[in-house]
């Protein structure tokens, strides 16, 4: 089974991920507020120094596919945030 750790570390090298100080930008919107999500990643390049943490409000008994559709819109490594994660 695989980890958030093991697919992180397939994306970032180690001695960037554990030297880089970055600003996280946080964005959140409800449910309808996918579009928006859509249009800030295809407008951003891939490598912006910035990491970006996107919350979309659901219910709570509804499961999110945001990690999924989201990739779709960038070439940056998208990953859904796991309890206890680093950023």
């Amino acid at each position: 089974m695989k980890t958030v750790k093991d697919s992180l570390n397939k994306h970032v090298p180690a001695e960037s991920a554990a030297s880089k100080e970055f600003p996280i930008v946080g964005v959140g919107a409800s449910a309808g507020g996918l579009e928006a999500f859509k249009v800030l990643l295809e407008s951003l390049p891939a490598d912006t120094g910035l990491a970006f943490v996107i919350i979309q409000h659901l219910a709570a008994s509804q499961e999110s596919l945001l990690t999924d559709i989201l990739s779709r819109f960038t070439k940056m490594v998208v990953l859904q945030v796991e309890d206890g994660m680093s950023v």
